[in-house]
């Protein structure tokens, strides 16, 4: 009897002793996995304040009140930077310019103005009043405008309008050959009807 009480015994601490061990090693599991979350969300949150508080670099030029390079932080816009330019003037043609876009790091802003007077007298109007110039601007050119140019259909406009939103403005003519489509012998033939 006093054997059989004895197993008994030996059984219910055995039990008690795998209970024991099975809930600290769960406990185990759960502590680091609270604490993996707490570390990936303060990784995170980091980053993200990092992301705030980088400054980038951009230049603005054009129908702004103070052109210039500036210093803007990391997920800003172009109205921002319109903004620190001193705003834009009474002739810049705001229907040219999209002041949502989100900036980056080297970007060129170029604000234009309702007429501009090209090299050798050409006069670009931007308003549509009613003389419209020999030379397209590649930054501010509407899909039919581009259309327009030899060589370049509605699908190759279309491109130049996409890189335009993606990368801002051009900087210099030959920045067009980067569009997909637009090789040395198609860019040869628009060369001299393109500006900036």
């Amino acid at each position: 009897m006093a054997e059989q009480r004895g197993k008994i015994i030996f059984i219910v601490i055995l039990a008690i002793l795998i209970l024991t061990g099975s809930f600290y090693s769960f406990w185990q599991k759960s502590s680091v996995s609270e604490n993996t979350s707490s570390g990936e969300a303060l990784a995170k949150g980091v980053k993200a304040q990092e992301e705030k508080t980088t400054e980038i670099i951009v230049y603005i030029s054009g129908a702004v009140n103070k052109p210039g390079v500036f210093k803007v932080f990391h997920n800003a816009r172009v109205i921002d930077v319109v903004t620190m330019a001193g705003g834009l003037t009474p002739e810049a043609d705001v229907s040219k310019i999209n002041m949502a876009q989100l900036v980056k790091d080297g970007m060129h802003i170029h604000v234009v103005a309702r007429s501009v007077v090209l090299g050798g007298g050409d006069m670009l109007v931007n308003a549509g009043k009613g003389k419209v110039s020999a030379k397209v601007n590649i930054n501010t050119a509407e899909k039919s405008e581009l259309d327009a140019l030899p060589g370049i259909g509605p699908s190759l406009a279309e491109r130049i309008l996409e890189y335009r939103q993606t990368n801002g403005s051009f900087n210099d003519i030959d920045d067009l050959k980067k569009v997909t489509g637009i090789g040395s012998s198609k860019f040869e033939k628009i060369k001299d009807k393109i500006t900036l």
